[in-house]
């Protein structure tokens, strides 16, 4: 059980993919638009891939955006990623009462998470192996979540 303050983009990197590189059976996300996660990464879509062609039971991904622009525009694997493996991944676009939130959270498994205190800036706590810790995390995404949103879809013709 640790848990580490971050403040440079390369530390918030490194966490990010030990994060992924844990092999988590589920993954919540939340961030504005997934430009600062870098998840075209061949690492990082192959640890996504990982997770999602896993199927285990309760194996899960699920991403909330503010911004849907860079997600469709410049996230063709995550694109693709959406079209093989729904409804077991699903991006959700947030609904405005959530423009105003500026954090930016990952967590994995109930117990990391990778949690960016302003979406401008690299200044992040890493959690690993502590469910405790973790926790008010997770209530954070659920609320996110109960707020609704439209989910994206992997096809150029529907929202």
């Amino acid at each position: 059980m640790t848990s580490r303050l971050l403040t440079t983009w390369t530390e918030h990197d490194s966490a990010l993919q030990e994060i992924l590189d844990l092999s988590p059976k589920s993954l919540l996300i939340f961030d504005e638009d997934l430009s600062p996660l870098k998840l075209e990464n061949p690492a990082r879509i192959a640890a996504l891939n990982r997770l999602l062609s896993s199927r285990q039971q309760g194996s899960q991904l699920t991403i909330v955006v503010q911004k849907t622009e860079f997600v469709r525009q410049y996230s063709p694997q995550l694109m693709k990623l959406l079209r093989v493996y729904s409804p077991t991944l699903q991006i959700i676009h947030a609904p405005p009462q959530l423009e105003a939130r500026k954090d930016s959270l990952l967590i994995a498994d109930d117990k990391h998470a990778l949690v960016r205190f302003h979406r401008d800036h690299a200044r992040s706590r890493l959690i690993t192996d502590d469910v405790q810790e973790c926790k008010s995390y997770r209530t954070r995404f659920d609320e996110i979540l109960g707020e609704g949103g439209d989910p994206i879809s992997a096809t150029t013709l529907g929202l």
